[in-house]
């Protein structure tokens, strides 16, 4: 049994291919609290096929994907800050319209350059042979970026999320927090990019965090048992992947829905017998942003 897990790592690729798995199954949970918090799941979706455009640019000119995908993360977090702050317009609704121009954009420009002959399905679902040193390296710095910002951000954060009203009171400003949480969530996708793949990137994202918050009340216990099920599953599913033959961004993304699905019936008992005291309150009230604070 120990050799099935020792065996595929013996080799460079899947040295690499593990690092970065590594890498995703611990910052993307760290983000995806915060996305399941604000009820923005669908967030990482769009994010993921927004990206497309840039990946499509960089394959085209001959850079480098990693870039190419930051660079499109970077402007779909622009655009949606944009319309986000449109009275009128819906979060939903600026994702959605933020999506689909970049997605079209991409494809769009596959088809106008004839780039369609471009293998780019291992970018859609994963591929651990994609994964070089350098993007590694690449990687390694965005989510290092990632995580240092939630720790400075996360006082602020948390505030904006459970009792915005009271953080715009308090000086902080909540639009700037919610466009750097957009500009998280798009690093969060380039480094899926190659192990989890664009069309994933969802599952890694939200899956973990809203697993863990059926075990869990605190935003810090969401955030470790989220990590804890995001390297869990990232390395079973790489490992598994591997001796399948099978896209390792499809085993991983299976694994999570896994996670919840048994979680959610695991803790179905405790929350029915739970009182109703013990309820979490609606966020953006002060008891549940002191709560969630612990």
């Amino acid at each position: 049994m120990i050799d099935l897990f020792v065996e595929p790592y013996s080799l460079a690729f899947m040295q690499r291919a593990l690092a970065a798995a590594v890498m995703i199954g611990i910052v993307a949970p760290l983000v995806g609290v915060w996305v399941v918090l604000r009820r923005l799941a669908y967030l990482g979706d769009a994010m993921g096929h927004g990206t497309i455009a840039g990946v499509a640019v960089a394959y085209l000119v001959g850079a480098s994907i990693v870039l190419g995908a930051l660079a499109a993360a970077l402007a779909m977090a622009l655009l949606l800050g944009l319309l986000m702050t449109h009275p009128r317009i819906r979060s939903d609704s600026a994702i959605a319209g933020a999506e689909v121009a970049l997605f079209a954009g991409g494809i769009l420009l596959l088809v106008i350059s004839g780039g369609t002959r471009v293998e780019i399905s291992h970018l859609l679902f994963g591929s651990v042979l994609t994964v070089s040193s350098g993007d590694l390296l690449a990687n390694l710095l965005i989510a290092g970026v990632i995580v240092v910002a939630l720790a400075v951000l996360g006082r602020d954060l948390r505030d904006a999320t459970f009792d915005p009203i009271g953080a715009r009171l308090s000086g902080i400003r909540v639009s700037l927090i919610e466009w750097a949480l957009l500009v998280m969530v798009g690093g969060v996708v380039v480094v899926a990019l190659q192990t989890i793949g664009l069309l994933m990137t969802i599952a890694m994202l939200v899956l973990p965090a809203a697993a863990a918050r059926l075990w869990v009340r605190t935003v810090v216990g969401m955030s470790l048992l989220g990590v804890a099920f995001g390297v869990g599953t990232a390395v079973i599913g790489l490992t598994v992947a591997y001796h399948a033959g099978l896209p390792s961004g499809a085993v991983i993304a299976a694994l999570t829905a896994v996670v919840l699905g048994v979680s959610a019936v695991a803790t179905m008992r405790r929350r029915r017998t739970r009182p109703v005291a013990h309820l979490p309150e609606a966020p953006g009230s002060g008891a549940s942003a002191r709560r969630h604070a612990s």
